[in-house]
């Protein structure tokens, strides 16, 4: 006969490691009407970053019962409130589904039933997240370890999407140590790649702290950031760098309330970032959006990089010039020719720029298509079709495919021509070069004597057959 009992859920302890939570129905039993617990507890769990349904929660029931207090029963219906829930904090046009998947005592084919889920709101919510960030540079070398917290409480609207902007002067992205300690990662998860920082988190969600690892990820001229978490909050965060502005920005985070957000980039000599101390002071600036993307707020920090020496080539009589400097180490007149034909050749100029220290070496990565060759010349492998104006070469060799050019004696400025046999294409590349093709990207990371490295990419977008 049909039967309906008040039920009530409570939450209990994790089933296993994976899950958040435990939860379990507890309903007045008929015979004895005692407080029973109906089944096993089910397990809450976190769907990760890489779930087709995207981040969100899962509640699993499994070995519901078909007998209650030495009767048998068919459970046909639940009907479910849950009160004092605040999440999800984003109110989308198109609502999201709530999907149930279930089997039966008598049909075990599993079905499958949905309903969208509108939220209404969201506007209300309160949005004032605080910023913090500092940084210690190491003893021995440029290395700097910054540290970044981005905290809220947990009556907030949660972050959809977050920017951090540091100053350029301050602290810039340390692209020879990226190259010598292959520092981007390919596939955070394959468990070889080196970390350049940790992130720990805090959720009202969980009682302890959530661990993270920070890698560098893209490439080069195009470098990422991403931080990923373990289960039970199996998250990746993934945010872009741009090198011109020295900022990350990371979007699609998932809504998930955050109370503190600290991420660690470890200094040393494989640090991701440096600082020269010609500038050791300025303000960083966190903007973050709100999950219903209806609200922003730029948050400033100001700090000193702790520990700072300013360069030998800095002080005395020669900090006021390098103060007034206008400009960066660059490259100018960039253009390649003769891809129709087969014959590339790849020109540019090198500049220090006013005021600054002088260049000693330049690594150059060759744009899509092309690739730098060695040849053997009486049992050596060389490089031949390098030439250099206003300037002689010291070494010239390739690592990791990259060109990397040493300099006799520093200059400020220099003219550069790459040719064959040094320079090839493919044939793809030679193809596209009879009329398709509208602009390359070149990257360039110039070297000064003062021991700073810049990395700079170029669009070639004047291509001459």
């Amino acid at each position: 006969m049909p039967l309906t009992l008040n039920a009530v859920f409570d939450l209990v302890a994790a089933p296993s490691r994976l899950a958040l939570a435990g939860l379990v129905v507890v309903v007045n039993a008929p015979v004895t009407n005692q407080p029973t617990q109906l089944g096993t507890p089910a397990a809450i769990t976190l769907r990760p970053s890489g779930s087709p349904a995207g981040v969100g929660l899962n509640i699993a029931f499994s070995a519901i019962p078909n007998t209650f207090d030495g009767l048998s029963i068919s459970l046909n219906a639940i009907n479910s409130t849950f009160d004092g829930l605040r999440y999800p904090s984003s109110c989308p046009a198109s609502p999201a589904d709530v999907t149930v998947t279930a089997d039966s005592y008598q049909d075990p084919t599993v079905r499958t039933a949905s309903a969208p889920l509108r939220v209404t709101g969201c506007s209300g919510e309160p949005f004032a997240p605080a910023f913090t960030v500092s940084a210690i540079r190491d003893a021995g070398d440029t290395g700097v370890q910054i540290v970044t917290t981005v905290t809220q409480t947990e009556a907030q609207a949660t972050t959809g999407k977050l920017a951090l902007a540091l100053p350029l002067s301050v602290v810039e992205p340390d692209a020879e140590s990226v190259l010598r300690y292959n520092l981007i990662c390919i596939n955070p998860a394959s468990g070889t790649c080196r970390a350049i920082g940790t992130a720990v988190a805090r959720s009202p969600l969980y009682p302890a702290l959530l661990s993270g690892t920070v890698y560098l990820t893209g490439h080069l001229l195009a470098p990422a950031v991403t931080i990923t978490f373990p289960p039970p909050f199996p998250i990746t965060l993934d945010g872009t760098l741009n090198l011109g502005s020295n900022t990350t920005t990371f979007t699609g985070i998932p809504d998930i309330p955050l109370t503190n957000l600290r991420v660690t980039l470890a200094g040393g000599p494989a640090a991701a970032f440096l600082s020269r101390c010609e500038t050791p002071s300025g303000t960083a600036t966190a903007t973050l959006t709100t999950q219903n993307g209806d609200r922003s707020a730029a948050v400033p920090s100001a700090f000193t990089v702790a520990d700072c020496v300013p360069p030998a080539a800095f002080t005395g009589g020669g900090a006021s010039r390098a103060a007034s400097a206008v400009r960066r180490p660059g490259v100018e007149r960039a253009s390649l020719t003769g891809l129709a034909a087969g014959r590339p050749g790849l020109r540019f100029t090198l500049v220090a720029g006013r005021g600054q220290p002088k260049l000693s070496s330049f690594t150059v990565l060759a744009p899509a298509g092309l690739r730098f060759v060695e040849h053997r010349i009486r049992g050596h492998e060389m490089l031949t079709g390098i030439s250099l104006t206003s300037a002689r070469i010291r070494t010239a060799s390739l690592r990791n495919r990259r060109l990397v050019v040493t300099l006799r004696r520093p200059v400020a400025t220099l003219g550069v021509m790459i040719t064959r046999p040094a320079l090839s294409e493919t044939s793809r590349l030679r193809t596209n070069g009879r009329g398709r093709l509208r602009s390359l990207k070149l990257g360039v990371i110039v070297r000064t004597t003062a021991g700073r490295t810049r990395t700079v990419g170029v669009a070639l977008r004047q291509l001459k057959r």
